[in-house]
């Protein structure tokens, strides 16, 4: 028989307790659950694609915070603003 293993996570209280909820509301355990992910890991090996939905969204969130990070780092051109970059952009698609 193959070796049972143990997770041991940390949540907050109130996590735990709403996920709990749904978890009964729908019939199943919070272990069952867990394995069930487990098994689709092994399965399909990828994530969900639910959870990597916000995995995306935190990439991006990171690269917009790394890029707030350099606005204004490099000196434009005289007389050469934001409104500027819009235009050029808006023009390069057409839609000017």
């Amino acid at each position: 028989m193959a070796q049972a293993s143990t997770l041991n996570i940390r949540l907050l209280d109130s996590l735990k307790t709403h996920g709990n909820q749904v978890l009964e509301r729908e019939g199943i355990s919070a272990s069952e659950a867990v394995r069930k992910l487990y098994e689709y890991l092994e399965r399909e090996q990828k994530m969900p694609d639910c959870l990597m939905q916000k995995a995306e969204q935190d990439k991006y969130e990171l690269r917009r915070r790394a890029l707030k990070e350099f606005a204004g780092c490099a000196p434009l051109p005289e007389g050469f603003g934001a409104d500027d970059v819009r235009e050029e952009r808006l023009a390069r698609k057409g839609l000017l």
